[in-house]
């Protein structure tokens, strides 16, 4: 009778003269012949005979009300009804464009061999077949990932479940093959002469419980939530990610600095070039400790100074009368004028500059801030006044007072303070301070001015000598890394990290690192094709031309291959990488199920 599916696809009610044997087996009668009998002579009669054939088997074996049955092939076939055959692993039509850029850019890269020298060949695959998900279905989710796989060429031999992928990242992926892949990947492509490499640092949310590096910190989002920090360096020069680190949610920015700082010293002395390397951070970085640990390791620098820096105050006043000025005047989109002062930032520290750069747009940006701050100072002011109206106050009691309110005074009495004596012996001898009466103020309108003015300053410390036009430039180019986590957050899906251990933690971290790699090499690349045509030419546009392109299954043959031609945008793109349609289709008669 052969194998019988007990699914409800397979249940039918039973058809009309349909009979049951040994209380489970559906027969059914499917022709009636007459058999004369063998005797002769009147009143004898033949009888009718049936050829009957199963059909299939109760549903419920045994039970008197059962009208339902599971069908074999003998009913299948009665009713016109043809039995599929189980679904292949892979599906009929294989996306291919994707994994064969992205193949041939690793192999450019040197990322391939990279990879395969820390982690082994078939790690290296899996690491690639992440990568690739997280690139194409924008999502870092694992549960989702053997139904994209079973529809996209893969490095990997095999579809793996989630299950699977989980013990990957957590056992296959150990730290410290994590670091040695990290160091032989950031002194291969550290480059020459002089380097600037933007780091800066973000934060992911995490549920995980019991995992050390989770932490609450200072998330942006949402304060509440638990986090781990994620700082990146990354190449100015084309964008290109060279490390990362990962911290605990609680570690600020400046605490994690001179870790960071000693990774990058042992690149320059293991590379064995002459490289100059200059770090450019926000100002969330600069502290005394950093500077001097760069100093030591001889990591040149290029550091927002923090508004609340004495130096900034003094820098800005000491500029702010004559620094809109035509002679100081930089080139760039926003009005900007530049000086460079001469500066040292903590006691003994080597001697460094200070480009004081005055911007439109940070002005108007800050104005309303200021404007602000200027009336709750005078709010404070005239409540203060009315408070100690007619009261003595000493003048050492008024600094508070911002410079551009001038006081109206007069004399008040004095105030006779003990002090104690200096030297041998005990005692001590009374001081007359002179006080006044504060009876009103008036605003300075030129300070007023001034305050207005300084909110515009922005202050950048070098720790070599450059103008402020080359400073502004440098720092201009910094949103390289801003650039990086926004793709990793919007498009790779480390918006959350989603595991519930540390080492998977680590092996996910460097997955999204390996995705941001071929983001970063797409997106520089292909920069001359955005000259005239920013919108079909971003990421996430390109990886939909890559991921149209498909190699589709002959049902006869079982052999694979293009059903229409490359379109035009799509030999753009790979053009850059030398692909053509012959390398895909080469790549396409290597696939078998």
């Amino acid at each position: 009778m052969g194998k019988i599916d007990r699914v409800s696809s397979n249940l039918f009610p039973m058809p009309k003269g349909a009979y049951v044997r040994n209380k489970q087996y559906v027969y059914i009668n499917t022709s009636n012949r007459y058999i004369p009998s063998e005797k002769t002579g009147k009143g004898t009669r033949g009888y009718t005979d049936h050829e009957s054939v199963c059909i299939g088997v109760l549903e419920g074996i045994g039970r008197s009300d059962n009208n339902r049955f599971y069908a074999n092939k003998n009913y299948l076939t009665m009713v016109g009804k043809v039995e599929l055959p189980d679904p292949p692993k892979y599906a009929d039509s294989l996306s291919v464009g994707l994994s064969s850029w992205m193949a041939e850019a690793s192999d450019q890269s040197g990322l391939t061999k990279s990879l395969a020298d820390s982690f082994g060949d078939e790690e290296t695959q899996m690491i690639l077949d992440l990568a690739a998900y997280m690139l194409s279905h924008e999502s870092a989710v694992m549960q989702h990932f053997p139904a994209w796989a079973r529809d996209h060429v893969l490095f990997s031999d095999d579809i793996r479940d989630d299950t699977y992928i989980g013990l990957f990242l957590k056992k296959f992926l150990t730290v410290s093959k994590i670091n040695k892949f990290k160091e032989d990947w950031a002194v291969k492509h550290l480059g020459d002469g002089r380097i600037f490499l933007c780091y800066d640092s973000t934060n992911v949310n995490s549920q995980a419980e019991g995992v050390f590096i989770v932490e609450r910190g200072h998330a942006k989002d949402d304060p509440s939530l638990c986090q781990v920090n994620t700082d990146y360096v990354i190449r100015q020069s084309d964008g290109l990610p060279l490390t990362y680190l990962h911290s605990p949610g609680s570690v600020t920015d400046i605490a994690q600095t001179p870790e960071m700082v000693k990774f990058i010293s042992r690149l320059k002395d293991l590379s064995g070039k002459d490289v100059q390397l200059s770090l450019i951070c926000d100002r969330g970085y600069i502290s005394e400790t950093n500077l001097k640990y760069m100093d030591d390791a001889g990591i040149g620098y290029l550091l927002m100074l923090r508004t609340t820096f004495k130096l900034y105050d003094t820098l800005s006043d000491s500029v702010i009368d004559i620094i809109k000025s035509y002679r100081y005047e930089i080139q760039d989109e926003d009005e900007r004028y530049g000086m460079t002062q001469k500066v040292t930032m903590y006691e003994g520290g080597p001697q460094c500059y200070a480009q004081v750069i005055w911007s439109a747009e940070r002005y108007s940006a800050k104005r309303d801030s200021v404007k602000e701050q200027i009336a709750n100072k005078r709010t404070e002011l005239e409540n203060f006044i009315a408070a100690n109206a007619g009261t003595s106050v000493a003048l050492e009691d008024l600094k508070w007072i911002p410079p551009y309110f001038r006081l109206i005074t007069e004399p008040g009495s004095p105030i006779c303070i003990e002090k104690r004596k200096r030297g041998r012996g005990t005692g001590t001898y009374m001081v007359e301070k002179p006080t006044v009466k504060v009876i009103g103020y008036e605003d300075d309108e030129a300070g007023i001015n001034r305050c207005y003015q300084k909110s515009g300053i922005i202050i950048m410390i070098t720790s070599s000598e450059m103008t402020a036009q080359e400073a502004n430039d440098a720092y201009a180019k910094r949103d390289c890394v801003e650039k990086t986590f926004q793709a990793l957050k919007s498009h790779l899906g480390m918006d959350k990290i989603g595991v519930t251990t540390e080492e998977a933690m680590h092996g996910k971290g460097l997955v999204w690192f390996v995705a941001s790699i071929f983001h970063a090499v797409l997106f520089n690349k292909t920069s001359s094709l955005r000259a005239s045509d920013r919108k079909n030419y971003t990421v996430p546009a390109m990886i939909d031309q890559l991921e149209a392109i498909k190699a589709d299954k002959n049902l006869n043959t079982g052999k694979r291959q293009r059903r229409y031609k490359l379109t035009r945008k799509q030999l753009k793109i790979l053009d850059l990488w030398g692909i053509d349609e012959r390398f895909i289709d080469e790549r396409i008669s290597d696939l078998s199920e």
